[in-house]
């Protein structure tokens, strides 16, 4: 379990928690990057690509590698401890 600066013990932040906020993070800024980038074209390693589909697939890779650091978390703890699993 992570601590955010001086709490009690009432005020402990899980990976579940870090991963859920991680993830609602990610969405909304798909949505605003939706909203509000330009549907212009990049040229990036000889490919055309919309700015707007670039950002999300960023986001989508960077939601990606969270997802997989929480799934590494609970299989390391369900390894140390199969009594702290939900």
């Amino acid at each position: 379990m992570w601590r955010i600066g001086p709490c009690s013990d009432d005020q402990v932040v899980t990976i579940k928690k870090k991963f859920v906020l991680a993830l609602a993070a990610y969405a909304v800024l798909g949505i605003l990057a939706c909203f509000t980038l330009s549907d212009d074209s990049i040229r990036l390693l000889n490919a055309n690509i919309k700015l707007r589909t670039g950002t999300l697939i960023v986001l989508g890779l960077f939601a990606f590698r969270a997802t997989l650091y929480f799934w590494r978390t609970q299989i390391e703890e369900e390894r140390a401890d199969p009594k702290l699993m939900d």
